[in-house]
């Protein structure tokens, strides 16, 4: 018993100084969807599902206009829902790309307003820069 429990420390105490090895992030940052989903006054969905990007969108430059359909009247209470690579991270910008240290989620009105928005890649180096415009 004794053998066995000197065997059991020594083991441990061996597997305590291996180094974990940690995969190199990738460099994927790119967006490939983007989705909008619209409430009314009472929290209730309206709109779900509504692609952003199926407007004018140019994924080369990530810019884009998107205009929401005639039936839907208000849209005063959005959230916006991307696809990114599960590696990445996404941060809210301002115009001019500074961060607002958070990401896209929350309810936010989208009548006429541009969204600015970077996706970094696990890699910490690769990012791409987007912007898409609202209107109504």
């Amino acid at each position: 018993m004794k053998r066995l429990l000197i065997l059991a420390v020594a083991a441990f105490a061996l597997s305590a100084c291996v180094q974990p090895e940690f995969p190199e992030g990738d460099s994927l940052c790119t967006l490939s969807a983007l989705k909008v989903w619209v409430y009314d006054a009472d929290y209730n969905v309206v709109a779900k599902d509504l692609n952003a990007l199926g407007g004018m969108y140019d994924a080369e430059s990530g810019a884009g206009q998107y205009k929401f359909p005639a039936e839907i009247t208000d849209v005063s209470r959005c959230r916006l829902e991307a696809s990114i690579p599960a590696t990445a991270s996404i941060v809210e910008t301002d115009a001019l790309w500074q961060s607002l240290g958070h990401g896209i989620g929350g309810l936010r009105d989208l009548n006429n307003v541009t969204v600015y928005f970077t996706v970094k890649a696990a890699n910490g180096k690769d990012t791409k820069n987007y912007q898409l415009y609202f209107k109504k």
